[in-house]
Order: C-alpha cells, then sequence, then structure tokens
C-alpha cells in the first residue's frame, strides 16, 4: 500500500523524491531478510522481567497484506495519515503487550501530529493474540486487556502492522520524527510480531527519537546506588509539567499522548 499511494500521486519533483526515498527505505528492509532474524534482546521489563525475542526459526516472509486482508477502517486512516505527512513533524505510537517473553503487541496506538504538537490524525487498535498464546498475569495487572476482550473486540495483527511498518518508513522518508517512549522495547515487540506474521521486521529504533533514553540525563532520576535511573512515562511528564497526567496509562493511545506532550516540551526546553 505504502508504494501504492506515492505512485498513484501526481508526479511533482516533490513527489518523485519522496517515491525514491520511500522505495529505498523498503528495498533496505528486504535487505534485512537475507540476514539471520536477531532475537529481542533480554532488557529490563517492567516488574523487572527479562524480555525475550521471536521463537528460533520463525519464519519471515517478504510480502505485504494484499488489499483484500487489510479492512477498510484500517485503509481508510493510514491513506489519511500518508497524505498529511507533509504537514507533520512527529508520529509517536506506542504499544502493549501479552507478556514480555517473545511478547506479541496487543494494542497499538499513534499520533500523527504537527510542530505543535496537534493530533492531525489519532489510531488505535487492540489485536488479537497468535493461536496458543496467553497473557501473561503481569503483563494483565498492568494493561487490564483481557483475553476475552481480544477476542471481541481485536482484529488481525498481520494487515495492522504492516500498514504500521509501512506508515514508519513514509514518515522516516518525508522527515517526519518517529517517537517513542522505550522506543527499542516497542520496535522489538512490533518486529516480533512483524516476523509472527510472515511480514519483514523492518523498524529500526536507532532511527526513532526515545523520549525515555533521551531524557534520563535532563531528568537526573536516581535509583538505588545513586546511579542514574531512566524515567519511566509518568516520571517524565511529571518533571516536565510538575503534575501527574491525567490520562489513565497503559493503554497505547493515551501513553501516546503524554510521550507527544513531553516530546513537545522537552522539544521546547532544546532536549532534542
Amino acid at each position: 500500500m505504502l508504494l501504492s499511494y506515492w505512485k498513484g500521486k501526481t508526479q511533482t519533483n516533490s513527489n518523485k523524491e519522496q517515491l525514491k526515498r520511500v522505495t529505498a527505505l523498503q528495498e533496505e528492509a528486504l535487505k534485512e531478510l537475507r540476514r539471520p532474524v536477531q532475537p529481542l534482546q533480554r532488557d529490563a521489563a517492567p516488574g523487572g522481567a527479562a524480555r525475550a525475542g521471536p521463537a528460533a526459526g520463525a519464519a519471515v516472509g517478504t510480502g505485504r497484506p494484499t488489499a483484500a486482508e487489510v479492512p477498510a477502517a484500517c485503509r481508510d486512516v493510514y491513506a489519511r495519515a500518508h497524505a498529511l505527512l507533509s504537514r507533520a513533524a512527529c508520529l509517536v505510537f506506542d504499544t502493549e503487550t501479552g507478556g514480555f517473553v517473545n511478547p506479541s503487541v496487543i494494542d497499538l496506538g499513534w499520533i500523527l501530529a504537527d510542530a505543535d504538537g496537534e493530533p492531525l490524525v489519532l489510531y488505535e487498535r487492540l489485536w488479537k493474540l497468535p493461536a496458543g498464546e496467553r497473557i501473561d498475569r503481569r503483563a494483565l495487572k498492568a494493561h487490564g486487556i483481557t483475553a476475552s476482550r481480544l477476542e471481541r473486540e481485536g482484529v488481525l495483527a498481520k494487515p495492522e502492522v504492516g500498514e504500521f511498518l509501512a506508515l514508519v518508513a513514509a514518515a522516516l522518508a518525508a522527515e517526519v520524527r518517529v517517537v517513542a517512549h522505550n522506543a527499542s522495547f516497542d520496535v522489538r515487540c512490533l518486529n516480533n510480531t512483524a516476523t509472527k506474521n510472515g511480514l519483514a521486521p523492518s523498524l529500526r529504533s536507532a532511527s526513532m527519537l526515545c523520549t525515555m533514553h533521551n531524557a534520563t540525563r535532563h531528568c537526573k532520576l536516581r535509583a538505588r546506588g545513586g546511579r542514574l535511573k531512566a524515567p519511566r512515562n509518568e516520571e517524565l511528564f511529571r518533571f516536565l509539567f510538575g503534575r501527574k497526567p491525567a490520562e489513565r496509562l497503559h493503554r497505547a493511545l493515551p501513553d501516546c499522548r503524554v510521550t507527544l506532550a513531553s516530546y513537545i516540551e522537552g522539544g521546547r526546553r532544546k532536549w532534542w
């Protein structure tokens, strides 16, 4: 859908250059398929649990979801986001997962916003769990998303993750900053979910701005032993604004709103 969108636009010099950059990004993603899929690093998860990567030997495909696989509501929102990239300054996203070991994303939210932090497009969807997977009780305690709710309200992950990967590639090509809090974890979980659905795990946290890592030296929070501590999403917000977020956190879209506010304020303070 990404390339068909740009190829369908009137071919001005600007759009031709945009198409060239988007095509290059997709070709780079496909090159990654020739390399062994790297498991997720065992980073510290909320509550101290370890995070692991995709199961060994998981097959990775090269195909994107077909047009028939993408629900109309999903397709329309992403098409609108692509059309508004020229007005956007940042794409902020967040995930909730089913657990911390070989995790699948079950909730994705994102906000495409202008330079003042005003949303241009926002989106959130619950995703069904892969067959045989369960929600870890620690993850359930954090976000409250039950398996029965996913069964009732969740959509298939493949078309959703495929559309999001395409939007990120287009945003980077358009020089729109992609932002997340603890970006490396969200990227690993989305790539893991892509792999489970036969898609190329094309996201790279190095191409994004992580508010958690970049704010650590400014917040100067201390952990036991006196070492610097990376701020949680709500801790960064409280540091910047002197109050708790009004949003109930640990759902993808509310977390995005908090991250977006912190990103805009951090930019005003010239943190990034």
